[in-house]
């Protein structure tokens, strides 16, 4: 009775009930700024006209005070 218990738990008509999920998330991001130089200006660029905005607002600012 025990081997006919073993022989239908390991017959081949059993339903094998498994999922197999595999997920591959890959992000990239490339960012090609060619020359150095070219990013070294930008940086320049932005940081002197935020100089010359704070400047100008605080010259308006002065100018409100007597």
């Amino acid at each position: 009775m025990v081997r006919k218990e073993l022989e239908i738990k390991s017959s081949p008509s059993t339903t094998n009930n498994k999922n197999d999920i595999k997920v591959n998330n890959q992000f990239s991001l490339t960012i090609n700024f060619g020359d150095s130089l070219n990013v070294l200006a930008l940086i320049a660029g932005i940081y002197l006209i935020k100089r010359i905005k704070n400047k100008k607002k605080l010259q308006k600012h002065m100018e409100q005070w007597p």
